[in-house]
């Protein structure tokens, strides 16, 4: 049985030493950056930050995050993407590394805590939109979707282990040394990123360009796609007006506070467990129509918020969530592999830069406002806000012809590349 499954998943794709080491360093990142939360905030709760301390510091990543998101895929483009991402690894594990000294010798007041949060999140930013625009450079067109199905199941992976192994640490030794270890991990991925070769360098066609309008260019191409505005105005939606409640509100749905935070641990863990499903679903199903696809694939998330406004058993939360969590991981594939198909190369991490912001402004809105609108109208009635908000701008989604439109020849020879528009290729080598 383990023989067949491992023939029916795309591991051959390892094979190919640029996107295994790729992998490697996607690994090693993952779950650096999936113990630094909890890490950072028992170390501010060490140094007498508190519990307000805690929420400033990890508040301090967001802005930073949105405002050089966009300047991290212009210059991603305009310098490289490899040589990009491995000076962001460099200059997060050196800001690590002094972190740490400085914590293991003379402490840190809460302001170095924001300062630390703060800078990390803009080397974050450098290299997030990199990557996303790195993926084509190292996989065939036609295994796109593979490949991103791939990487999704390793940062679901990854995002588990994380959070368990960091706690274990924590228990038995200071969280410096927690921070050290994610260090080590920005180290490994920049080893690994060195030893991918791809015969794309930077782009050189637009080098006369000024920031502004290198910016302004990605923009175009962002903007004249009907289906990649549309579908991130809606996902962005979908995040802000039902994944922000349900994430703020749903641990009030299942019972106090002694047994609710077990309770709802179950169910946060089982979302995690959806998201490998939805990264396997993703390695082996192909859709005619992926657009389409990734819209009904919010519907996991509408059906979770509603049975948390049911106040449903435990049991049938942890279905929901794990429906929630595939759902969401298999839009993402679908999404990313869409934009890499269509978008043309010299613009890739600027258009996906785009997608980061909006995804972080879209989450921060809806962790924002889920609990003072619950305040005044209820939780319940908030939820099945959500529930119907989703249902109904899929409904109005799926009638846009540049989400229902298929390739021609889509789903042949493995292949499922996403034009839903036009390929307007750049002149740009």
């Amino acid at each position: 049985m383990t023989n067949g499954l491992a023939a029916r998943l795309p591991l051959d794709l390892l094979r190919e030493r640029n996107l295994r080491r790729l992998f490697a360093a996607q690994a090693a990142s993952v779950l650096g950056s999936s113990m630094m939360p909890i890490a950072l905030s028992f170390a501010v709760l060490e140094h007498g930050g508190g519990a307000s301390g805690v929420g400033l510091v990890l508040g301090a990543q967001t802005a930073p995050l949105m405002i050089f998101l966009l300047a991290g895929g212009v210059l991603a483009d305009r310098w490289g993407r490899r040589i990009t991402m491995i000076g962001s690894d460099l200059v997060r594990a050196a800001i690590e590394i002094t972190v740490v000294v400085i914590l293991l010798t003379v402490g840190m007041p809460l302001g170095g805590f924001v300062a630390f949060a703060a800078v990390l999140s803009v080397a974050a930013a450098f290299f997030h939109p990199a990557f996303h625009g790195f993926v084509p450079e190292v996989v065939s067109g036609k295994r796109l979707q593979e490949a991103n199905a791939l990487g999704s199941t390793l940062n679901s992976v990854g995002s588990l282990l994380g959070p368990a192994v960091c706690g274990a640490l924590v228990v038995w030794t200071d969280p410096a040394w927690v921070i050290a270890i994610d260090a080590g991990t920005f180290l490994v991925s920049a080893l690994c990123l060195a030893g991918v070769r791809t015969s794309s360098a930077k782009n050189t066609a637009r080098e006369g360009e000024s920031f502004s309008q290198q910016l302004r260019h990605g923009w175009r191409e962002f903007s004249s796609r009907t289906w990649l505005w549309s579908l991130l105005a809606y996902t962005s939606l979908a995040t802000t007006f039902v994944m922000g409640p349900v994430t703020v509100l749903g641990i009030t749905s299942v019972g106090g506070k002694e047994n609710g935070a077990a309770q709802w641990g179950t169910v946060m863990a089982a979302q995690g467990v959806g998201s490998l499903l939805g990264g396997l679903v993703g390695m082996r199903v192909r859709f005619r129509r992926p657009l389409l696809a990734s819209v009904f694939c919010t519907f996991g998330l509408g059906a979770f918020g509603a049975l948390l406004a049911l106040r449903a058993p435990v049991y049938l939360l942890v279905v929901g969530s794990l429906l929630s969590g595939a759902g969401f991981a298999l839009l993402h594939i679908l999404w990313t592999s869409s934009l890499q198909a269509d978008v043309p190369s010299d613009a890739m991490s600027r258009v996906s830069a785009y997608d980061g912001v909006a995804t972080v402004l879209s989450m921060t809105v809806g962790y924002w406002w889920a609990a003072p609108v619950a305040a005044e109208v209820g939780a319940a009635p908030l939820l099945w806000f959500g529930v119907v908000w989703t249902v109904a701008s899929a409904a109005v989604m799926a009638t846009l012809p540049q989400i229902r439109r298929s390739v021609p020849g889509a789903g042949k020879d493995g292949e499922d590349g996403v034009v839903p528009e036009p390929r307007e290729r750049s002149t740009a080598h």
